[in-house]
């Protein structure tokens, strides 16, 4: 039996790989990166255009439901009269929060983490690219 191995061995150490064979798949190593890296683009893009697209008609929805609820007009209130805002804490922050569109918060804050992302992954992606093909 460990002859058999020891053969093996010998046999495996005596193969030698072509050099037409080594550049060959180093060639479509680096072709499956820069498909991987296109691929990234593509999605950054699709990403932060659906983010820039989405971020403004939320960001008015978002003023509106502020003017709406009457959060503005609590929010007023904190920087004209504190000693009430004072005295009355625990009703003005429940009103505070009770008055905040936090539905539309989530949104803006979902928008505003996609852009980050798209821009974040655009300037590294850019980056690599360009090191690639440098």
């Amino acid at each position: 039996m460990s002859n058999n191995l020891e053969k093996a061995f010998k046999a495996i150490g005596e193969l030698k790989s072509s050099d037409l064979l080594n550049s060959k798949i180093l060639l479509r190593i680096d072709q499956e990166r820069v498909k991987r890296l296109n691929r990234q683009v593509l999605i950054t893009r699709i990403v932060g255009g659906l983010s820039f697209i989405s971020f403004f008609p939320i960001l008015i929805n978002l003023v509106s439901q502020m003017q709406n609820s009457g959060f503005w007009n609590y929010l007023s209130l904190l920087f004209t009269d504190t000693g009430v805002v004072m005295t009355y804490w625990k009703s003005f922050s429940m009103s505070l929060v009770e008055a905040t569109p936090i539905f539309s918060l989530t949104l803006i804050l979902i928008c505003l983490l996609g852009l980050s992302i798209s821009f974040k992954f655009g300037f590294i992606q850019k980056i690599g690219l360009s090191a690639n093909f440098a």
